[in-house]
């Protein structure tokens, strides 16, 4: 019997129209988003990005763009310090805190097409996006990677010359960053019991999260060493643990204010701009914004995965699951880190199923790192093993 509280008051907030507090500042325009932060003497910044999806990066001259008047720092990778291959929790996946700093500026390889290259602090946006076009990059282009099976395939271009694998051995190169395997019983002896037997293959795309507002941050570091940054996120200590981590500064020393959020849906617990408005401020001493516009979202913030999955279940006359069999390949974009552990976890979990064997890879392409999406990894599984299951109902 359902619940119901007509004509009953035995509930203070079930039923009612709760207030919401921020509706007022939200409706009259007076709620501050990131990109809405200004304090004076700030200056704003840009940042370079590749147009080649897989290159290296054989010189950058930044003599022009800090002649340019107006300009008062330049910044590429060099400027950050080099971290070890190590792994931290952020927001929704695990992150390994080198790749992500050579995500926020590159080291030597640009990835995909929008890589950051270098990052410029200006006393106007204008000037700041005349500053790029002075920056002066040699590249070697390279052939790009762009689907996990070209990516897994023999002879493949490598992208990463440090990536093994523990399967491959420390001696092979790879952009098989993972391999994650679950299996329980004998699904050959599960096969050969059942009366239907479905097998179907599933390719999907990486879809951007559509947020409406851009990234934005703003950065302040004070000559006393402490740094605060202003930004829209989905996790402020991520943010200032990461940043911290990229930047090279103590943890206490940062403080992170959260804005008004327009939209994120997974794709804002992740650092992007943080770390370089902090970077910025302090080599010029002022407060320094940046804001991306909406072709550097799509070309590089983090989209869900896309990828491959072949899934194949089989069933007995009564209805009862008794196989099951899964392999997926996961676009992780240029770093790894794909959410293919947990869609791993989410394909065949609703039943209870005697035989199963699931092979998931972790696979590096010239695409830009992906980040969390609404049940990371989970959709796309879902939608292949339950797919599936529709057809086994409608063959029993």
């Amino acid at each position: 019997m359902a619940a119901t509280t007509e004509g009953t008051h035995q509930f203070r907030v079930i039923g009612t129209r709760p207030i919401r507090h921020d509706g007022v500042e939200k409706v009259t325009g007076a709620a501050r988003y990131g990109a809405d932060y200004s304090f004076p003497g700030m200056l704003y910044g840009r940042v370079l990005r590749s147009p080649h999806a897989h290159a290296n990066i054989k010189s950058i001259k930044t003599d022009k763009a800090l002649k340019l008047a107006g300009v008062k720092a330049v910044v590429t990778g060099a400027d950050l310090p080099e971290l070890p291959d190590r792994i931290e929790q952020g927001g929704e996946l695990p992150i390994n805190l080198h790749h992500l700093s050579c995500n926020i500026l590159a080291r030597g390889k640009a990835m995909y097409d929008g890589h950051a290259i270098a990052a410029v602090a200006a006393t106007s946006p204008h000037i700041a996006e005349e500053a790029l076009r002075l920056i002066e990059v040699e590249y070697e282009v390279l052939p790009p990677v762009m689907t996990v099976e070209d990516a897994m395939a023999p002879g493949a271009p490598i992208l990463l010359s440090s990536l093994r694998n523990k399967e491959d051995g420390p001696d092979k190169q790879t952009n098989v960053a993972a391999h994650i395997q679950f299996k329980r019983g004998d699904v050959k002896e599960g096969f050969a019991k059942a009366d239907y037997v479905i097998e179907r293959s599933f390719k999907s795309a990486m879809v951007h999260q559509g947020y409406i507002e851009p990234h934005n941050a703003v950065g302040i570091y004070n000559s006393d060493g402490h740094a605060t940054i202003y930004c829209s996120t989905q996790g402020t200590f991520v943010v200032r643990s990461l940043s911290a981590a990229v930047l090279g500064i103590p943890e206490g020393k940062i403080r992170v204010v959260p804005a008004e959020i327009g939209g994120g849906f997974g794709g804002k617990t992740t650092i992007y701009l943080e770390p370089l408005s902090v970077l910025l401020s302090q080599k010029t001493g002022h407060p320094v914004k940046l804001t991306m516009n909406r072709a550097e979202v799509l070309r590089a913030t983090g989209p869900t995965s896309g990828g491959t999955i072949r899934c194949k279940m089989g069933a007995t006359k009564d209805g009862k699951i008794v196989a099951a069999e899964a392999w997926m390949a996961y676009e992780a974009g240029g770093f790894p880190g794909s959410p293919v552990p947990m869609a791993a976890m989410c394909i065949l979990a609703p039943y209870d199923i005697p035989n199963i064997l699931v092979d998931a890879y972790d696979v590096v392409v010239n695409r830009p790192k992906t980040a969390a999406y609404r049940a990371p990894g989970a959709t796309n599984a879902a939608f292949a093993s339950e797919t599936i299951v529709n057809e086994l109902a409608s063959a029993s």
